[in-house]
């Protein structure tokens, strides 16, 4: 049985195709590394834009609270 599966080539950067393969975990090919990337993509976009929706009176509370700490120390 023979599996013929569509390829296509694309051009990266020496320094694009080092941060992949740094990436890229043992055994995994370019194409499993990118849609993992992908779906990681993906999943962030669910919480895209979630510090935009918050009310800005809870920013500042937020803010202020950071501000404390830092005054604080450790």
């Amino acid at each position: 049985m023979l599996i013929c599966m569509s390829s296509r080539n694309i051009a990266v950067q020496k320094s694009v195709y080092d941060a992949l393969s740094r990436e890229k975990r043992s055994g995994e090919s370019f194409t499993s590394l990118l849609r993992r990337l992908l779906e990681q993509r993906e999943g962030l976009e669910e919480v895209a834009g979630a510090w935009g929706r918050a009310s800005e009176r809870s920013d500042h509370a937020a803010l202020r609270a950071l501000r404390q700490g830092r005054r604080q120390g450790p």
